[in-house]
């Protein structure tokens, strides 16, 4: 048996998408001031440091893709 995502259509409230969507972009937000934060303060020279940096970056594009696909949702 092969498992395989198979896409479903949800019907979601939007004051419930407006909620996602600010609540993703204060962590978007605040995940940005903590990648500056880790740079500053840290920056890349070690290997620990610098996959910690790449991590956060990763965070932040996962979160700017959320935030692009919920904007579309009631665009």
């Amino acid at each position: 048996m092969i498992n395989e995502y198979q896409p479903e259509l949800w019907t979601v409230q939007k004051d419930d998408i407006y909620a996602a969507i600010h609540a993703l972009d204060a962590g978007l937000e605040h995940t940005k001031s903590a990648l500056i934060e880790h740079e500053v303060n840290y920056g890349r020279m070690t290997r620990k440091n610098r996959l910690w940096a790449e991590q956060i970056e990763k965070d932040i594009e996962v979160i700017e893709l959320a935030l692009e696909r919920l904007r579309k949702c009631h665009a």
